[in-house]
């Protein structure tokens, strides 16, 4: 990881690092309360926002998606066509992630069966989606 990378994951750490206290387990309950927890800054959320929209973070989470294949979501579009399609979209959908009305889509469901038999629910997620969300993976918060 190169000294900038580095540095950008230890701000985003410091950054979404709230304190948080321990409590004392309420009378009977098996959970400490998260009451002691600040709420994130909007300021910070922008900032991991821009952070995650750089050029280096979108290359790496378009391989990703490219890399990972799978099948298409709901919109049909496969993975070949991501690269086609962010080339003319992305103006949209970066604006959309901004202003917080970025929408995912319904997810695919399709079922699989499973060696020791029965099947196994899948949920496929469209390839735009999955490359917003390999973004996120990729500059955790």
């Amino acid at each position: 990881m190169g000294g900038r990378q580095q540095k950008i994951q230890r701000e985003l750490a410091f950054m979404s690092s709230a304190e948080v206290k321990p409590t004392a387990l309420s009378d009977g309950g098996t959970e400490p309360s998260a009451a002691g927890s600040k709420p994130e800054s909007h300021a910070g959320n922008e900032q991991l926002l821009e952070v995650m929209l750089e050029r280096e973070n979108l290359w790496a989470a378009l391989k990703r998606v490219e890399q990972n294949k799978g099948a298409a979501g709901v919109d049909g579009m496969g993975v070949t066509e991501l690269r086609g399609y962010l080339k003319d979209h992305w103006p949209d959908v970066r604006e959309q992630l901004r202003s917080g009305s970025y929408q995912p889509q319904p997810v695919r469901r399709v079922e699989i069966p499973k060696t020791g038999g029965g099947m196994r629910k899948l949920s496929i997620p469209t390839v735009v989606d999955r490359f917003i969300q390999q973004e996120n993976v990729l500059c955790p918060g």
